[in-house]
């Protein structure tokens, strides 16, 4: 060890500007090879400098200093650049300060008889700041051999493109030294020594939950490397542990990276309850929710392909058949709510190639903040094939670079496109093939003709063929029936009850004539008008306005009937139009 005091007295440039490099705060396990290569660089009789090339969190430092151990002749010293940047103030200071750096450092090499060893993290800094700083080094670098001085540089990949790599003549007179990411069994083998080293090695019965550790970071944090990520996780839950007591497994490891990536790894999904809770909300399809039921037994097994998002979907049909409301129930079976873990994008709204850029901005954004979500793409024939192919890249490989350059993870997400295209089947499907089960007896005849219509780029359809193949499951919607509509009308009106009564404190009785008045007189069955939508806005409209209005305008009343005032046509079919209308009046 040498004498810093000695360094303070002799060479204040080099004790003001650099520190001895550090001890490894652990064993660096799984880079001897590396290790060789570093020192056969330092041991050129010319040029004996050496750029390590990685990814942030890969080894880099730890590198250096698992080479510092085994080369005890050279004293190493790091140097602080932003000590130096600072004392400097501007570029050309700072190449002159460079230079006083370099020929102290060769005084030091003399006099001590003693080489020396310069590492300097993040060199990239020091190219974006100064290029005379850039040329005071150069020629440090190409006589650095007979100098005494050995520079170790390190720098990201992204940051060698962006800073380095056009600067050949800097790049030649640099050894280049590739880090890749220790593998599997050398990551757990690293967080194992880690237990031993805090003493919590006998919490683990084999390796099961570091090789878990590995495969979740691998999976829901790809903008980090390894080691460092699993070493976080690691490093939290030792900390949750000495906190609370808790036991360090598989529920301690869910928490924490629930709490640090906002991804639900404990997925706790009743498997035999699947079907049911999609049908408590979409009704009368019985096929479309059997089909959504059937693929997501896969991740309740864990069985699905981790390099892809967990379960995609295209939902085909006409408007206003339940699409959108399964995708809803989806988000409150998997996530527990429809709001925050329902990321929605109209398509329509990236119709033009230019729309590019922005879509993927927002599409990154939003699943890097919240990982873990269904991701509703709203009548995706509709959008730019640019757009499109951005998807294919997210159903094909899981991940997409961010503004930040930044990798995001999809392996989380819940894909679900809807699509309106082989509305012509449709129209058919209503007429002939009625069913108010949704139960897919009658539809199932028609899949090939839907498939075949929606890939049929032809008139108003865009519909992207090359996305059918990336799909997981197609999930045919059967137009709404008369009796479906009554359906789902009806509920909609038990809601009005429930929550006039819940809020108001007022009892409500609805005449049976509404339901007929607001589905057949108002509503439309044809499969192109909206499904139930027409009835449900008619609804809004006529019926939710009016007891708002009574309500307001009578606040003590506490029992209210919704009646129909004049003729349906549905009751007398002679009639061409109907002049019935809604009344609210009070009930003794």
């Amino acid at each position: 060890m040498f004498d810093n005091a000695r360094l303070n007295e002799h060479y204040p440039l080099l004790a003001a500007l650099s520190d001895p490099l550090a001890s490894a705060e652990r064993d660096i396990i799984g880079r001897d090879h590396e290790t060789l290569q570093l020192l056969a660089s330092m041991s050129r009789p010319e040029l004996c400098n050496a750029l390590l090339l990685a990814e942030a969190g890969t080894g880099k430092t730890a590198l250096v200093q698992a080479t510092m151990l085994r080369d005890q002749d050279r004293l190493y010293l790091e140097v602080d650049l932003a000590r130096m940047i600072s004392k400097a103030g501007d570029g050309g200071l700072m190449a002159a300060m460079l230079k006083d750096v370099f020929d102290e450092a060769e005084r030091f090499a003399t006099d001590e008889r003693r080489a020396l060893v310069l590492f300097i993290d993040e060199i990239h800094q020091l190219v974006q700041l100064s290029a005379a700083a850039v040329e005071a080094i150069k020629p440090v670098l190409a006589a650095s051999g007979s100098r005494g001085i050995r520079i170790i540089a390190a720098t990201t990949y992204d940051e060698f493109h962006q800073h380095l790599a056009g600067n050949q003549a800097l790049v030649e007179r640099l050894h280049r030294i590739n880090l890749t990411p220790p593998d599997q069994d050398t990551t757990i083998s690293i967080l194992r020594g880690m237990a031993e080293r805090y003493g919590i090695a006998d919490q683990f019965d084999d390796d099961h939950l570091y090789r878990q550790v590995y495969e979740y970071t691998q999976r829901y944090m790809p903008a980090s490397a390894q080691p460092r990520k699993s070493i976080l996780v690691l490093d939290s839950m030792i900390g949750w542990h000495r906190l609370t007591r808790r036991p360090l497994d598989r529920q301690l490891l869910g928490d924490v990276l629930m709490e640090s990536l906002n991804v639900n790894v404990a997925f706790n999904v009743d498997g035999a309850k699947i079907k049911q809770q999609l049908d408590a909300r979409v009704i009368s399809q019985d096929l479309a929710t059997s089909a959504v039921a059937r693929r997501l037994q896969l991740s309740v097994a864990d069985l699905n392909d981790k390099g892809r998002p967990e379960a995609s979907f295209l939902f085909t049909g006409s408007t206003g058949v339940g699409k959108t409301e399964l995708a809803k129930q989806l988000a409150r079976l998997l996530f527990g709510d429809d709001q925050r873990h329902l990321i929605r994008f109209d398509m329509s709204e990236y119709a033009r190639d230019e729309s590019l850029a922005s879509f993927r901005s927002e599409l990154t954004k939003k699943v890097w903040d919240l990982s873990h979500a269904v991701l509703l793409f709203d009548e995706v024939e509709k959008a730019s094939a640019m757009v499109t192919r951005v998807l294919l890249q997210v159903l094909d490989d899981g991940r997409l670079s961010d503004d930040h350059h930044r990798e995001v993870s999809f392996l989380n997400t819940y894909v679900v496109l809807t699509t309106n295209a082989g509305s012509e089947i449709y129209r058919s499907v209503a007429h002939y093939a009625g069913d108010d089960t949704g139960s897919g007896t009658h539809l199932g005849a028609y899949q090939k003709l839907i498939r075949r219509s929606i890939s049929e780029t032809t008139g108003d359809n865009r519909f992207p063929p090359e996305l059918l193949g990336r799909i997981d499951a197609i999930v045919p919607f059967q137009p709404l029936s008369l009796a479906t509509q009554q359906k789902i009308v009806h509920a909609k009106l038990r809601t009005l009850v429930h929550d006039v009564f819940l809020k108001h404190n007022v009892h409500v009785v609805v005449d049976k004539k509404v339901l007929r008045y607001l589905v057949e007189d108002k509503g439309d069955t044809d499969s192109d008008a909206g499904g139930a939508r027409v009835a449900v806005a008619k609804m809004t409209d006529e019926v939710t306005t009016a007891v708002a209005t009574f309500i307001n305008e009578h606040p003590s009343r506490r029992r209210i009937r919704i009646e129909v005032v004049g003729d349906l046509v549905s009751d007398d079919k002679t009639l061409l139009s109907s002049d019935a209308r809604i009344e609210v009046r009070a009930l003794a």
